[in-house]
This record gives structure tokens, sequence and C-alpha cells, in this order.
């Protein structure tokens, strides 16, 4: 099952999804907390006995504000933080997580576990495999949940659309590459993005500008 909650604070591109994943009464996993309203605790608290994980897809500050609160909610339990390396130095960059831009200065003193492209992260009953997608951010990745159909692309892949790739550590060479990685996956996967509505691989293929000619 897979829950969306959208921060309500921010406006225009700024405001993240966060997704919960999981099988009501077990363990879930949050995706991207970008989010710091308190519904996203609430929910959890009532439909999950514990969080095993949360995966970031990048660090922009727009993903990972609501970190510090959620793992205060839950001081009792250690949830840890998956992130590509390449992306740590924006946990506590305002600069490079963007969040100075907006004069806010958002930042995340956390330890994270590293991960890696084509990595099936060991986390409880969940597989999860770890898809890296640079360009965006040199540490972007993609999460595909095979058993529940979904690909979590943060600011990867968008509706009819892709991520930006003018900030400071964005890699506009490596698009293609990075996009060529997901066209071979099943069609019918659901696409969770980081920002926008859902929508589907094959939906994608067929109607995204940057998806065509790969």
């Amino acid at each position: 099952m897979v829950k969306a909650f959208v921060h309500k604070e921010g406006t225009g591109p700024f405001a993240c999804n966060t997704y919960v994943v999981g099988k009501i009464g077990g363990s879930c996993l949050v995706i991207d907390p970008g989010t710091t309203e308190d519904s996203l605790i609430h929910y959890i608290e009532k439909h999950y006995d514990k969080i095993s994980g949360i995966l970031l897809t990048h660090a922009h500050f727009d993903h990972i504000r609501g970190i510090d609160k959620l793992k205060k909610a839950f001081r009792d339990r250690d949830i840890p933080v998956y992130l590509h390396p390449l992306d740590r130095e924006l946990l506590n960059d305002a600069e490079k997580n963007s969040s100075l831009m907006l004069g806010d200065n958002v930042r995340v003193n956390i330890d994270t576990v590293d991960i890696k492209d084509k990595e099936i992260l060991p986390i409880r009953d969940f597989t999860v495999r770890v898809i890296h997608t640079p360009f965006h951010t040199k540490g972007s990745v993609c999460y595909l949940f095979d058993d529940d159909n979904a690909l979590f692309t943060g600011d990867t892949l968008f509706e009819g659309s892709i991520g930006r790739h003018d900030l400071d550590t964005s890699e506009p060479e490596k698009i293609d590459e990075s996009l060529k990685k997901l066209l071979p996956l099943r069609k019918t996967l659901v696409i969770y993005p980081g920002h926008g509505s859902m929508t589907t691989l094959e939906r994608e293929k067929e109607h995204n500008p940057f998806l065509q000619g790969l």
C-alpha cells in the first residue's frame, strides 16, 4: 500500500510528495519526508507498528525538511536513513540543498546508510532496488518496489517532464544516460514522483518528450 502526503506549507515546485509504503499493521518505509505536517506522524502511528527506514531519492531541502520531526516523534526507534553518498554533503549545506535561495536554512545532522546503483536494500519485509539516476543531483536515485508495482522517482521523472538540472550539484550531461535506465522496466509500473501527480511508465514513454527518442 502507498499513501501520499503533500507538504502544504510549500507552494509550486516546493510542495514535495512524501510517501509511506507498507502493509497495514506491519512496518513501513517513508520516502522523501519533505512534509512537516502532523498528519504524516498520526497516519503512521495509527496504521503501522514501526518505521523500518527512511529512503531519500536525493537531499534537496524540500525532500529532507521533515526528517528531524519524524525521528523525534519516533525517538524510541532507531530509524536508518538511506541516501546515495554523493548527496550526503547536501544535508548540512543550505546553499547546496537549495534552501538558502528561499531565505531558509534547512540543515539535517544525521548519519546515513550508503546505497549504490542496482543494490537490493535489505530492509525487513521489503524488496527495494536502487537505480542511480544522476542529473538533478549527483546522488539522485529511483527506488523500485517490484512487489508493489511502484517506482519512486524523486525529481528524476515527473508526469510529462523531468527535474531541474541547473542547480549547484546538477549534472545535465547525464540526463539521457540516467533516463535510459528506466526504459527497460515494466511499462505498467506506477510512477510516484517527488512533485506533481502519479503516472505510469507506459504513459511517460508515450508522451514525455524527455523519454521520446532515447
